[in-house]
């Protein structure tokens, strides 16, 4: 049922999340159509979540498409930006005209949003508007780390139930491939993650490249990560990564997610910024059995994303891809501007 609630949940920001959540449980709590007693089902349902009647409905529309969602379409979630800032991206492609480079419609956007004093277009916005594919992010060049693989740790704008029922980030913590720009594995958990948690991630990433005679290969890991268990370290050589081929990274983790991702995994904002005016406990928490398949679904879409650019193009780089298609130098990730979609219908 998680795996289902998490095709709904994530058409929404996850601030919303916890009201989507409600929404899917009373859904999925719903005797089967033709039942003698749907309609009164539905009419509770509607009242123990504030609705009318005829809303909750649609509701159960919404919830029923989310699940039949093509997950090909992927990582092209729909994000809406706001009247004025689409506006004045049409107005840029129409005075661009047919041919023209994504990164002159891009800066053509710029320049009109900033004479409107507008948030702008991102480039992955411009791009989705273009029907052109997402760019692969070389992470290594990105974030200069020189090695094979990566463990990076992440928290994300979620808050989650924790120990003592105090409210936390749920944080992602992922195995990276660095050449190929891919997460082997990941743990998602209420706060940092423990030893228990790297064991699983690198027990899994190992598994999924399980090898006879592994070649050599190095590691870097965010400070403080807890890599230290024997049963880790076992993992790691069958990766064919000794200690000595392990380097820490002193620098603030996300680093290597934020290449990967930009600034949002689907809608779920990476490394949120905290605000004092709005202190985080007041925030309503979610189960983290609720949120892990959320992040997981997410996490699918986007490696199935880049697969379906690769298949395209599979004599072509992708850094070459890219400048082939822009015409221009290959620029890291830019920081993307996502607009949040109200939950809908209204009460």
């Amino acid at each position: 049922m998680e795996d289902r609630i998490a095709h709904y949940m994530v058409t929404f920001t996850p601030q919303q999340w916890p009201e989507a959540y409600r929404r899917a449980l009373e859904v999925e709590e719903l005797p089967r159509k033709g039942s003698r007693r749907m309609a009164a089902a539905v009419t509770a349902a509607a009242t123990r979540l504030g609705y009318k009647e005829r809303n909750f409905f649609k509701i159960i529309r919404a919830y029923k498409d989310s699940l039949q969602l093509n997950d090909q379409v992927l990582s092209n979630y729909p994000r809406q930006l706001p009247a004025e800032t689409r506006a004045a991206l049409e107005e840029a492609i129409a005075h661009a005209g047919p041919g023209a480079r994504p990164g002159a419609i891009q800066s053509a956007a710029e320049a009109l949003c900033e004479k409107r004093k507008i948030s702008p277009p991102s480039k992955r916005a411009v791009r989705t508007r273009l029907n052109l594919p997402m760019e692969v992010t070389d992470i290594a060049s990105y974030t200069g780390m020189n090695t094979d693989y990566a463990i990076d740790m992440s928290p994300l704008d979620v808050a989650v139930d924790g120990p003592d029922n105090i409210p936390y980030h749920a944080v992602l913590t992922a195995f990276i491939d660095v050449s190929r720009g891919i997460a082997l594995a990941h743990v998602v958990t209420a706060d940092r993650p423990t030893a228990d948690d790297i064991l699983q991630l690198v027990t899994e990433a190992a598994e999924k490249t399980s090898s006879a005679s592994p070649a050599r290969a190095s590691l870097v890991t965010y400070r403080s990560a807890p890599i230290d268990d024997p049963r880790t370290k076992a993992q790691l050589r069958s990766l064919g990564i000794a200690q000595s081929d392990v380097q820490v990274d002193s620098r603030r983790p996300g680093l290597a997610l934020t290449a990967m991702f930009g600034t949002k995994l689907g809608r779920v904002p990476l490394n949120p910024r905290r605000n004092p005016s709005i202190p985080f406990a007041i925030r309503e928490t979610l189960p983290l059995p609720v949120v892990r398949p959320a992040v997981a679904l997410l996490l699918e879409r986007y490696h199935a994303g880049l697969q379906i650019n690769r298949e395209a193009e599979p004599a072509v780089p992708a850094a070459a891809a890219i400048q082939a298609i822009t015409k221009g130098p290959v620029k890291s990730t830019p920081i993307e501007f996502a607009y949040a979609r109200p939950l809908s219908p209204t009460r």
